[in-house]
C-alpha cells in the first residue's frame, strides 16, 4: 500500500495576503486572521485535487513494492507477468518534481539501505514524474512485507508566479467562495463552477490512483 506525506511544508503560499485582500475588497486588517487560513485551505485543496505541489515542499513516499504506484491512463490488465518482471520505475505523486533526495529500502529486520542515485534516473520531464532504473539495474528484493521502499523528494513551483495563472485564479475563486459563505452550514452548495473549470486542464492522473484525489463535487 502506498502512502505520501509532507515532511517539510512550503514556506510561502501561491497567493499573498495582500493579493487576496484586494480580490476580496477587504480594506483593513480586521479579517486578516480569517483570510490567511482560507489561503492555506485553498492551496491544500487545489494540490489534492490536481495531484500537484504548488509551492516547493518535501514529500516522503512510502510503498510496499515498486508496483504500488500506478501508471497514468492505464489500459488493459493490471496483473500479468510482464508487469511483475519488467516494471522498472516508481511513479512520484505531486508534480512538478524538482529533485529526489534519497531512495531507501528496508529489510525484514527493518534495516535501511540507501539505493545509490547512480542506479536510477529522475524523469521529471513528464507528469507524474518517475524514478527509472538505469540499464542493467534492478530494485532490491527480499524486503519487508510493508513500507519497504521510501522515497524523499522535493516538488513544487519555485515561485508563486511560476504557477499557471488559471490555478491562482481558481484559488482566488475558492477563497472568495469560502469567505462569503463562512459560517453557512446549509446554503453553501459545493465548489464554484469556474474554479472547477480552471483546475481541469492541470489535473494529473496516476501516481497513487484516483482514489487519493479529492472530489470537487
Amino acid at each position: 500500500m502506498a502512502g505520501i506525506k509532507v515532511t517539510t511544508e512550503p514556506t510561502a503560499e501561491p497567493l499573498s495576503l495582500q493579493e487576496v485582500k484586494e480580490y476580496l475588497r477587504v480594506d483593513d486588517a480586521t479579517d486578516e486572521r480569517v483570510v490567511q487560513p482560507l489561503i492555506i485551505a485553498a492551496r491544500q485543496f487545489a494540490e489534492e485535487h490536481m495531484n500537484r505541489a504548488l509551492m516547493q515542499q518535501t514529500f516522503t513516499l512510502t510503498i510496499d513494492t515498486a508496483l504500488d504506484t500506478e501508471s497514468p491512463l492505464w489500459e488493459g490488465m493490471r496483473t500479468a507477468p510482464d508487469i511483475n518482471y519488467y516494471k522498472n520505475y516508481i511513479t512520484l505523486p505531486r508534480s512538478p518534481v524538482i529533485s529526489v533526495t534519497s531512495v531507501k529500502t528496508y529489510s525484514d529486520a527493518d534495516v535501511a539501505t540507501t539505493f545509490a542515485a547512480s542506479k536510477y534516473y529522475v524523469d521529471n520531464s513528464r507528469q507524474p514524474a518517475r524514478i527509472v532504473l538505469r540499464t542493467g539495474e534492478t530494485f532490491p528484493t527480499a524486503l519487508r512485507v510493508a513500507n519497504a521502499i521510501e522515497v524523499v523528494y522535493v516538488a513544487g513551483y519555485t515561485t508563486a508566479y511560476a504557477i499557471p495563472e488559471p490555478i491562482r485564479l481558481g484559488m482566488l475563486q475558492h477563497i472568495a467562495y469560502m469567505y462569503e459563505h463562512r459560517g453557512d452550514m446549509y446554503e453553501a452548495q459545493g465548489a464554484p463552477t469556474l474554479m472547477k473549470s480552471l483546475y481541469a486542464p492541470y489535473v494529473i492522473h496516476g501516481g497513487l490512483g484516483s482514489s487519493s484525489l479529492m472530489s470537487l463535487g
